[in-house]
């Protein structure tokens, strides 16, 4: 095959054209490389805060793991005293509350756990069941920020194009950044699924938070934009989730206004049925 190299230098974009095997047509390229030194400050903390991040959650899910293993004989220790007879009653109550506080914090371990796993996932994903898990995950961030979470869901709701984990993300996303925006005073937060037609299904996140300027909302789903305090967020949580949603041929929309709270609404390709 014929060739005409493209000149190009370390850290630039050049064109050049190379000869089909023919010889006698050229197709135009690309050529791109990347020069370490010049790669932004920003991309390079982006990168280490990821690795620190995928660290964690590594430390994280082995700390969970080993207590599982309290938590399993404080329930078990609870049941065994309730069956006793003689109990005083003031004590029988306190048994109950010990025994439904390790129960929960052992459902919290095991949503964490399921959350981190890297097991293979289907190409598809029950809406309903996922958005049960994401606020049932987040109920505790959602009732310390005195966050009261509702839940409206169509329950004809076909499966849907899009891997579980993958809408579990987006999902945390938008209910994290909803739960954020509502501090410090609370409200409301409410997710609704529904049927949009035939082909169509559609997420609909509500928050009765501060809402969003209208400079903001120009670019909220931009890389790097953040309207939360530093330390807060990375400002790509949007962007991320934007990108896989239209991947896969679905999409997210926005609506707010100061003082009137904000709207995320996601939409997503059902699952074809014969």
């Amino acid at each position: 095959m014929k060739e005409t190299p493209a000149r190009h230098t370390e850290g630039t974009i050049s064109e050049g054209l190379v000869a089909s095997t023919s010889g006698t047509n050229t197709l135009p390229i690309t050529l791109c490389t990347v020069n370490p030194q010049k790669i932004s400050s920003e991309v390079l903390k982006q990168m280490a805060y990821n690795d620190k991040m995928a660290e964690l959650g590594r430390i994280s899910a082995g700390v969970v793991h080993e207590l599982n293993a309290p938590l399993s004989v404080i329930v078990s220790a609870s049941q065994m005293i309730m069956r006793e007879e003689g109990v005083p009653e003031f004590v029988r109550e306190l048994i109950e509350r010990i025994s439904s506080e390790a129960q929960r914090l052992s459902q919290m371990t095991r949503g964490i756990l399921n959350f981190s796993s890297h097991e293979e996932a289907g190409d598809h994903a029950d809406v309903n069941l996922t958005v049960e898990f994401v606020l049932d995950f987040l109920a505790y961030e959602a009732s310390r920020r005195g966050v009261s979470l509702i839940r409206s869901l169509d329950h004809r709701l076909p499966v849907v194009r899009i891997e579980s984990n993958v809408l579990k993300q987006i999902l945390i996303n938008l209910v994290m950044n909803a739960l954020q925006a509502m501090e410090p005073v609370g409200g409301r937060l409410q997710v609704e699924s529904r049927v949009l037609n035939s082909s169509e299904v559609c997420l609909v996140i509500s928050d009765t938070g501060p809402g969003i300027a209208e400079e903001s909302l120009k670019r909220i789903f931009e890389p790097y934009f953040t309207t939360k305090r530093p330390g807060e967020g990375t400002g790509l949580g949007l962007f991320v989730s934007r990108t896989l949603v239209e991947n896969l041929g679905g999409r997210i929309e926005v609506q707010s206004s100061l003082g009137e709270g904000t709207t995320f609404t996601v939409t997503l390709l059902a699952e074809e049925t014969d």
